[in-house]
């Protein structure tokens, strides 16, 4: 008789390990559990990037810190995805410039580009794409939402919508 059980063994070993890698996280340096917030409205989960870099593919500047609490980072280095929320003491326009100036210098290229209220920008870099999205903080500097998942490529794409005439 086949044993039923050996089909949940790498679900089950994938889970546990995964466990294991978050909780590791929240016992890296810079990530503490403190229950302060600032006077700019950001949680107390905002941390120093200085502290701690989970990512080595995007530029982070000096000073900006890692919503924590609203970011989801899978992976390392140059292979991860997920979405990291930073907060800069920059206005958000100059956060714009920032990052469409110095995402090419990490080899990013870039697809589009939104100034507005919120602004938007969409690079791609090898097989993967990242959206950064940028707000205005509450009383000052800026909120940046970098999103970076698998590059959808080929005719995979939803062909545009047409107008029917009847």
């Amino acid at each position: 008789m086949p044993d039923t059980h050996s089909n949940y063994k790498f679900p089950v070993a994938l889970v546990i390990a995964s466990s294991l890698a978050l909780a590791a996280c929240s016992s890296m340096p810079g990530s503490s559990s403190s229950s302060s917030s600032s006077s700019s409205g950001t949680s107390s989960s905002a941390k120093s990037s200085s502290a701690y870099q989970p990512v080595s593919d995007v530029p982070i500047p000096a000073g900006t810190k890692i919503n924590t609490d609203k970011s989801v980072i899978l992976g390392q280095g140059d292979k991860w995805f997920g979405r990291m929320v930073l907060v800069t003491d920059r206005p958000s326009t100059q956060a714009y410039t920032y990052y469409q100036e110095q995402m090419p210098t990490f080899g990013w290229e870039q697809v589009t580009a939104v100034q507005g209220k919120t602004s938007i920008l969409t690079f791609t870099r090898g097989e993967r794409a990242a959206t950064l999205e940028i707000n205005a903080g509450t009383l000052s500097g800026s909120e940046v939402a970098i999103t970076v998942s698998p590059r959808q490529t080929g005719s995979a794409a939803a062909p545009a919508p047409t107008a029917e005439k009847k």
